[in-house]
């Protein structure tokens, strides 16, 4: 007997197409609001006056104030209330302006810092009659022949850059 080497094919079963189940999405964690730092007042002091110098170093033609807050690291409130707080003690300027479609404020300086390097070269510091200068005495600021022109020549030279419009570099004197 010939043992058949033809096994009858099995009839391959039909299954219906499998339906995965969609990933559900997961439930999202509800966000905490940021809470807000609380800040010394040595703090605030120290960043009100960062951001003042920023001011002053973009010169007259003003800066965004979002770009201050971005440089410093700082929520948009709390450099609002820096500027503002800048702008009533008459340091900076705050003007509304729409910029690429947002509200936002430019910040001028009104009053720019002292110069030091000018009162350097103030003749009253190698005055040899300086310990005798006063004001109703005989050696006085009113008559004396190196103040007056030295007065004038810094009044021409703070003219002649706000004539130019450029900012007052204050490391360069």
């Amino acid at each position: 007997m010939v043992k058949s080497a033809k096994r009858a094919a099995k009839p391959a079963k039909k299954t219906a197409p499998s339906k995965k189940a969609k990933p559900q999405p997961r439930p999202k964690k509800p966000q905490e609001a940021p809470k807000p730092v609380e800040r010394t007042e040595e703090e605030l002091v120290d960043l009100t006056s960062r951001v003042y110098k920023l001011v002053v170093e973009r010169g007259r033609d003003g800066v965004l104030q979002s770009e201050i807050w971005k440089e410093l690291g700082l929520t948009s409130r709390d450099g609002s209330r820096l500027a503002i707080r800048l702008e009533r003690r008459g340091l900076i300027g705050r003007v509304k302006v729409l910029e690429e479609g947002r509200w936002t404020y430019k910040l001028t300086p009104l009053r720019f810092p002292t110069d030091m390097a000018s009162i350097e070269k103030a003749p009253c510091i190698t005055c040899q009659y300086e310990p005798k200068c006063s004001v109703e005495g005989e050696i006085s600021p009113y008559v004396c022949p190196w103040l007056g022109p030295w007065v004038v020549g810094e009044a021409k030279t703070r003219q002649e850059e706000l004539a130019h419009n450029r900012p007052i570099d204050l490391d360069a004197r």
